[in-house]
């Protein structure tokens, strides 16, 4: 495991701090040394000179002199003439002071003859020990130079003991160091965890997190900086997320069902409306295997199909689902250029569009099928007329009755295909007016009295205060006529009551009869477009199939319902209702 940052900022401190003092303390030994060396020098010096002034009182034994003036002061004294011969040193016996050196050379010998004050540092060749000499001019006539000099042991003692001083120093020094650095790293390494700690919440989606800009330092020129890219990568996020969550309504809101698979098979994304395509309650999760999800093998081979490089292949495919079976045409697509990107899938519903063709289809059919069989009355009774029915007194009035009465069927079916067609017209427009519907309900009731009357019905309208509703006059009197009319045609005996009413917000109107009735199975198709329950007595009563069509159509486009309940052998109810206001 590696050094935290705390550590490593408070090691290269240490290390600095240890290099500083090493390097100071080595200064401050050597300006020690200097200074005591300088101040043993003055020393020497006021002692040379001191001695010198008291040579014309000394007498002509020189070397006992040096001896005696050496034990006095503790110190080296050496008595030198003109020409550079020793003449005493209290350090060399007399018997000893022949063997000496010429001593003239010397550089503070030299110094002190050319009347200056001289010093020099150095080992004694005649000793062997290295000393502090200082050499000043003499006033006697013999003794030209006098020079004392002082072991450098002394020095180097008074030296180790400020040596000493001096570390103990650099060690509190150094201590005092080292805590400040341990407690000036603990600081940067904390801001530089609370900018990992925004790092992490800024990465986590915590766009409120924040990093410290104070003091304004580095670090705080750092946080600064880090909270502007914070700001500007939320915006950015937040961008890329509302574009993120379009896209996703916008798939999710197509009508086709579309589902992107990887290379691996795997699904990466599906809407909603490709799983209630192929019959399924929800989209697969992403990584979910596509086969496992979609069990149809033309998708399967679909996705071979562009894996091997066909560009856009379709193909249909008819799955089973609890609306029953449905017709989808598939399309496959590879996102990228090479080969192996991901696959889009897309499945278009074709179910509705081959619904509308069949009832096309249908509709053609039925219309042939309801206009084939008049128009075959009409010419075989036209035959019949032109090839001698004119002559034929008893019959001939029958003909042209009956001509006359498929024509009348003939001109109700095309009325009401007509009729159909203009309610069914895209952008079909009503009429809306404010007006009575028990009003409107008793003007057809009475138009329809007579042919009751005729066929041995009682024909009533139920009293009642009036229903305003805002509606188109002329529909809803198409409305409750064929509603009217179909009450007649299937109702032998008894009655038909017609009861009208509403509330706040909806006015209803139900035609009672006591005719057969209709099957349960029959009820939901009874509103299509040419469909009779009993075919041949729909016939027989001048049906056209499209009556309670039209009537459901208006009823839609006032906006409201209509429904019926019925029973084999107890009659029926049908009832239309509609907003009060549209």
């Amino acid at each position: 495991m590696g050094l935290s940052l705390r550590a490593r900022l408070f090691i290269a401190c240490a290390l600095v701090a240890l290099a500083a003092l090493a390097a100071v303390t080595v200064l401050v030994a050597r300006e020690q040394r200097g200074w005591l060396l300088q101040r043993h020098q003055e020393s020497l010096e006021r002692t040379a000179r001191s001695l010198a002034r008291d040579l014309p009182r000394a007498g002509g034994d020189w070397s006992e002199t040096a001896h005696e003036w050496g034990g006095t002061v503790g110190l080296r004294v050496t008595l030198m003439a003109a020409d550079g011969r020793v003449l005493g040193d209290s350090d060399v016996p007399v018997g000893r002071l022949p063997l000496i050196e010429n001593h003239r050379g010397r550089p503070e010998m030299s110094e002190a003859l050319a009347g200056r004050s001289g010093q020099a540092v150095r080992r004694s060749r005649t000793l062997g020990i290295e000393f502090l000499y200082v050499a000043v001019p003499a006033v006697d006539r013999d003794v030209a130079v006098l020079r004392v000099a002082e072991p450098l042991v002394a020095i180097a003692s008074l030296q180790g003991s400020l040596l000493r001083l001096s570390l103990v120093a650099a060690a509190v020094a150094l201590l005092l160091a080292l805590a400040i650095a341990y407690w000036i790293a603990g600081r940067h390494a904390i801001r530089i965890r609370e900018l990992e700690a925004v790092a992490a919440a800024v990465g986590r989606g915590d766009g409120g997190a924040r990093a410290r800009e104070l003091p304004a330092d580095e670090l705080g020129r750092l946080g600064r900086a880090f909270n502007r890219m914070s700001a500007e990568l939320r915006l950015r996020v937040d961008a890329l997320e509302r574009e993120r969550d379009m896209r996703e309504r916008i798939v999710a809101h197509l009508g086709d069902g579309v589902a992107l698979v990887d290379r691996a098979g795997r699904v990466m994304h599906a809407n909603q409306a490709f799983a209630a395509l192929l019959g399924e309650p929800a989209p697969p999760a992403p990584g979910t295997p596509f086969q496992e999800f979609a069990r149809a093998p033309e998708l399967a081979e679909l996705v071979r199909r562009v894996r091997e490089g066909e560009k856009n292949p379709e193909a249909e495919l008819r799955p089973w689902s609890a609306a029953g079976p449905r017709l989808l045409q598939a399309t496959a697509g590879p996102l990228g250029a090479a080969r192996g990107d991901a696959i889009l899938l897309v499945l278009h519903d074709l179910t509705a569009t081959e619904a509308a063709n069949r009832v096309r289809q249908d509709f053609v059919a039925n219309v042939s099928h309801e206009l084939r069989t008049p128009l075959t009355s009409l010419r075989g009774y036209a035959e019949t007329l032109l090839g001698g029915g004119l002559e034929d007194p008893e019959h001939r009035e029958a003909f042209v009755r009956t001509i006359h009465d498929q024509a009348v069927r003939l001109e109700a079916l095309i009325a009401d295909l007509l009729s159909l067609a203009e309610i069914e017209r895209p952008g079909a427009r009503l009429r809306l007016a404010t007006l009575d519907l028990r009003e409107v309900v008793e003007r057809q009731a009475a138009s329809f009295r007579p042919r009751a009357s005729a066929a041995g019905l009682t024909l009533h309208v139920e009293g009642g205060e009036a229903v305003p509703v805002r509606a188109d006059r002329a529909r809803i009197e198409q409305v409750i006529a064929n509603l009217l009319d179909n009450a007649l045609k299937y109702t032998e005996r008894g009655e038909i009551s017609v009861m009208i009413g509403g509330d706040a917000e909806h006015a209803w109107c139900e035609v009672v009869d006591t005719g057969h009735g209709i099957p349960h199975a029959d009820q939901p198709r009874i509103f299509e477009r040419f469909y009779r329950v009993d075919k041949a007595r729909s016939r027989e009563k001048g049906g056209t199939g499209l009556g309670l069509s039209i009537v459901k159509h208006i009823v839609q486009l006032h906006g409201g319902t209509v429904t019926v309940k019925s029973s084999p052998g107890q009659g029926s109810t049908f009832r239309f209702e509609i907003p009060r206001t549209h």
